[in-house]
């Protein structure tokens, strides 16, 4: 699989995740959710040349689709 392909996959894997942690009720479910989700993102940023710029690139895109979530979730709240 060629870089690009397994970017697209762990973004759009890592950014489901993300997104899912922020539908969790409880705030310390979504912090140990989240957590994890980043943990992740280290383990696969090692696939890449550059693991630590890959790293940092794969946490903020899955704290962008976070909280992409998290305002979703509370704009509908008042809707």
């Amino acid at each position: 699989m060629s870089l690009m392909a397994l970017l697209d996959v762990d973004l759009t894997e890592l950014g489901t995740q993300a997104a899912h942690a922020a539908l969790l009720d409880n705030s310390a479910d979504r912090l140990n959710a989240l957590t994890a989700v980043f943990e992740e993102c280290g383990k696969r940023a090692n696939a890449y040349y550059c693991p630590d710029l890959a790293t940092r690139d794969l946490v903020r895109w899955v704290a962008l689709d976070f909280q992409i979530a998290r305002r979703g979730l509370l704009g509908s709240q008042y809707i």
